[in-house]
């Protein structure tokens, strides 16, 4: 286990640096941003998980400066998505549009600043000095560890997923289940190792699914932004309610009691040899 976690944190810590330099030289790329905040996801996800092997001060230091970038990234994902969800929804609003644009260009003029700041500082790469992997009482092997955790994430999975698949399940309810979705996937990468290509069909149905939910949740953040507007907020109502239904109709097909029971089969296989 000391020796996955280590290597899972040098990876993602990894990643993460590339990103954040990546955006620095192109903060205005949507796509950029979008792969700097997966990257803080994927090292927030594993910083939970394998909680146990840090020190608690060092791994909060961490989480606080990746909540604080994440934010700002967040504040130009939403002028993209109220865009992108407005064009989709058909919305030809253009005082609203440039209102959004100009709100784009200001978050994303502080995200360069931080951004630059962080690289200046290389401040990634000064979390592998500190954020060092301590010695654990567990005695847990890797195998073991994926079959205790995954297949109870797995469990409450399905079980919040049934009720975000309600029709009267507010967009809150959705939110909060895309984040857990993102979790698990997030989590069954670290033990990819493990399970080889037998969860490839899990982690396939997984992105499959936080695709359905981040466009209900893209307009969401839309309409909390153009509230005010009456008609683009009407036609943009008239999109989230077809694509909950797309949602529903995915979960029925690829969620099904028998997937749950496949699919923890395989998690709690994992190869007891490792």
């Amino acid at each position: 286990m000391r020796k996955l976690v280590r290597s899972q944190t040098a990876g993602r810590l990894k990643k993460l640096d590339r990103e954040v330099r990546h955006a620095a030289r192109k903060p205005k790329s949507a796509d950029a941003i979008h792969d700097l905040r997966v990257a803080i996801r994927r090292l927030r996800q594993e910083l939970k998980t394998f909680e146990a092997w840090f020190e608690t001060e060092d791994v909060m230091a961490v989480r606080r400066s990746l909540r604080k970038l994440m934010d700002r990234c967040g504040a130009v994902r939403n002028c993209d998505v109220a865009i992108e969800v407005l064009r989709a929804a058909g919305s030809r609003n253009r005082k609203l549009m440039a209102g959004l644009e100009k709100e784009r260009e200001r978050t994303s003029e502080e995200l360069a600043h931080k951004l630059e700041s962080w690289s200046r500082e290389d401040r990634v790469r000064s979390w592998r000095g500190y954020l060092r992997v301590k010695p654990s009482s567990s005695k847990e092997s890797v195998s073991q560890t994926a079959r205790l955790l995954l297949p109870a994430m797995l469990e409450d999975l399905f079980r919040a997923g049934r009720a975000a698949s309600r029709p009267d399940a507010n967009h809150e309810k959705m939110h909060r289940f895309r984040l857990k979705a993102k979790r698990v996937r997030y989590t069954l990468e670290l033990f990819e190792g493990v399970y080889g290509s037998s969860t490839d069909k899990v982690l396939e149905s997984l992105k499959a699914l936080q695709d359905k939910l981040g466009a209900i949740n893209d307009c969401a953040t839309t309409l909390e932004m153009i509230r005010r507007d009456r008609l683009a907020a009407a036609a943009v109502r008239k999109l989230v309610s077809r694509r909950e239904g797309e949602f529903r109709t995915y979960w029925k097909t690829h969620f099904r009691t028998q997937d749950k029971t496949r699919w923890k089969a395989v998690l709690g296989a994992a190869d007891r040899k490792k």
